[in-house]
């Protein structure tokens, strides 16, 4: 997905000191992992938030250094997907989320009007080998509310209220909201959280058409209207799969600025990171 911007003498030089001064942020650390009772390793990964700003790496089991980040910039409306073993980046941002979901629809218009000149079973061979390209274009994106559940839930010593997301009357996610108050969690620390929701209902809306596989995503642009820090997120599925991502860990620490910041050097990728 993508992103950049350009700025004056004063700005580059407070960039250059930030390159090399740690700020004051917040540190998370999530687990994702199908929810019970289905069964299913957890991904462990750990997110740095500096107010609009957001960095999110996969924790490795070998203790390696992690080779992806995702990245979010909130001021400039995008989102970095950066591969350090490739030493590229996929920008993502409203403008190029549009550009290719055209690209997409005009792609399958082709191999629709090319598969009318095969056999039934040529076209059932073809379908499956294209996958997602082969299905028709998804419905608009849905329109979602928040119900209180009343109840309470506590995740890394913090507690929460449970809320349902509903599309129409149907439950397609969960949420525990803590409430803002003494730092970490504030609404200046954390902005960028509510921000993100936004940014995926911008770019989620035309992809969603393309890309069925990313309708499980589409939820999460809730977080732009909750008031509260979400510490769990349960999605569900139509097949009846949840997979549920639990804040462990959230605290006060210094952040690297150079999180949020691509590599020098790194080359930008064209290709969707969708499958």
């Amino acid at each position: 997905m993508r992103v950049t911007r350009k700025a004056g003498l004063a700005a580059l030089l407070a960039a250059a000191l930030c390159a090399t001064v740690a700020s004051a942020g917040v540190r998370v650390e999530l687990t994702s992992a199908p929810a019970p009772p289905a069964k299913g390793k957890a991904q462990r990964y750990v997110v740095w938030i500096d107010g609009p700003r957001l960095a999110a790496q996969l924790t490795r089991r070998d203790g390696a250094p992690p080779t992806r980040r995702i990245v979010f910039r909130s001021a400039e409306d995008v989102v970095w997907l950066v591969d350090s073993k490739r030493q590229t980046y996929y920008q993502l941002d409203p403008e190029t989320a549009q550009q290719a979901a055209s690209q997409v629809a005009g792609l399958r218009q082709g191999l629709e009007s090319g598969l009318e000149s095969l056999s039934p079973e040529q076209r059932a061979a073809v379908r499956d080998l294209l996958g997602e390209l082969a299905k028709p274009p998804a419905g608009p994106a849905p329109e979602y509310r928040l119900r209180e559940r009343g109840e309470l839930g506590r995740y890394a010593e913090i507690a929460c209220a449970r809320h349902d997301v509903l599309e129409g009357e149907r439950t397609v996610a969960e949420l525990c909201l803590a409430d803002y108050g003494k730092p970490p969690l504030t609404r200046e620390n954390l902005a960028a959280v509510p921000a993100l929701g936004g940014f995926l209902q911008r770019t989620l809306e035309p992809l969603l058409r393309e890309f069925p596989s990313l309708r499980p995503l589409a939820p999460l642009s809730s977080l732009s209207r909750v008031d509260g820090v979400p510490l769990l997120v349960r999605s569900a599925s139509e097949k009846g799969e949840s997979q549920e991502t639990v804040v462990t860990s959230i605290s006060e620490s210094p952040v690297d600025a150079a999180l949020f910041e691509l590599p020098q050097g790194f080359a930008r990728s064209w290709i969707p990171p969708f499958r």
